[in-house]
């Protein structure tokens, strides 16, 4: 199907063409001087030390896993309310993921009352998820991960530019992983970064991402044989120097496509708001001015029927979606925890949650085709 309006749609530009030409052309394809610049830069528009390309946003959480020490047997808390990356991971390593409710109806990020009441000498990690792009409140989870000796990952992926406290999201706790998805604000197609401020974090990080090789593939080919050494029982979790290539570019204008991001988000925001009182949009408080809006998630009225109003949408061409099925309601962890995940407030607005399109390349006309159907829809 054609969309008059899809859910999202890459900016991919004639500089992309000519950065992934310029690789094919250079002749070397693996990781190497391109992924090598494109950490340097990434590390320096976030401000951190230390930043680590990897395949994509999921190996990156796997490789954080193991370089945080967490093992089979210990539990992993996280939202309920998450893309499944974060407690797939957790169970292909044997660990238990600790379902978190969220906050609230207006604040759909991972509960600090509920992570404390859940917390104990079992959890190893906390992850944390910026949901659609939106700050959860970090500062306390941080203080309550100091408490136990627990460390914080950030699973950034909604998150880059996002702020809080004028710190960007990902670089408050142990590491932050951000995914390069063909969906998210910047993208390579796949890929993933992990920013760290722990040197002896982003050093493991290097080893787990190659294969434990103390050398790379780039130094053996430029610089000849020599001896080298396996530190770790690594993986193969690199990026190749085309989608360093890509993801430079994307990195440049990723301040002006945020921006423009927030603006789209607001006028669709306000001129569906001034039209009907009908349909609520969460996260849109003091967190919410940092959001890099990375969905434009509403919460339909409980008399809504979500279906419904999706099969409306689509008949105008408006592509929705939903972000996300809580986890515990996937097939293959049916039966995996004593008693079913007590997420009551997640449980709450599960079937009334229904992700709007957002793209910075929307036109004027899309933005008041978007306004005007989802008023209509609601009918």
């Amino acid at each position: 199907m054609t969309w008059k309006v899809p859910l999202t749609t890459p900016t991919i530009g004639e500089e992309e063409k000519r950065a992934l030409m310029r690789v094919l052309d250079g002749g070397w394809l693996p990781m190497g001087p391109e992924v090598e610049a494109f950490e340097r830069e990434f590390a320096e528009t976030l401000g951190v030390p230390h930043a680590i390309a990897t395949s994509n946003g999921t190996d990156g959480l796997a490789m954080c896993y193991d370089a945080l020490g967490v093992a089979p047997g210990n539990q992993v808390a996280m939202s309920g309310l998450t893309f499944v990356a974060s407690m797939n991971v957790a169970l292909r390593r044997g660990q238990i993921p600790l379902l978190i409710d969220i906050t609230s109806e207006d604040d759909l990020t991972l509960s600090v009352k509920d992570l404390q009441e859940k917390m104990s000498p079992d959890v190893h990690l906390i992850v944390t998820m910026p949901y659609g792009g939106f700050p959860c409140d970090i500062q306390p989870i941080l203080e309550l991960g100091r408490r136990y000796r627990v460390p914080v990952l950030e699973d950034a992926g909604h998150g880059i530019l996002a702020n809080y406290n004028d710190r960007f999201l990902g670089t408050n706790g142990a590491a932050g992983v951000f995914s390069f998805f063909a969906s998210e604000n910047l993208t390579t197609g796949e890929g993933g970064m992990i920013v760290t401020s722990d040197r002896a974090i982003a050093e493991r990080l290097r080893l787990i991402r190659n294969h434990g090789m103390t050398r790379s593939s780039y130094d053996f080919f430029h610089h000849g044989p020599s001896d080298y050494d396996i530190i770790v029982a690594g993986h193969n979790f690199r990026m190749d120097d085309m989608r360093g290539a890509i993801g430079r570019e994307q990195l440049r204008r990723l301040h002006d496509t945020t921006r423009r991001r927030r603006e789209t988000a607001e006028l669709i925001k306000t001129g569906i708001l001034d039209r009907t009182t009908d349909i609520r949009f969460p996260s849109s408080g003091a967190r919410g001015k940092g959001a890099s809006y990375h969905l434009l998630v509403a919460l339909l009225p409980k008399e809504v029927d979500r279906n419904m109003f999706m099969r409306r949408m689509a008949d105008r061409g408006i592509q929705t979606s939903v972000h996300y099925k809580p986890l515990h309601r996937f097939t293959h962890v049916q039966g995996i925890w004593p008693r079913e995940p007590h997420l009551p407030i997640l449980e709450s607005v599960e079937k009334r949650l229904v992700t709007l399109p957002l793209s910075p390349s929307m036109t004027e006309k899309q933005i008041e085709l978007v306004i005007d159907s989802t008023v209509e829809s609601l009918a």
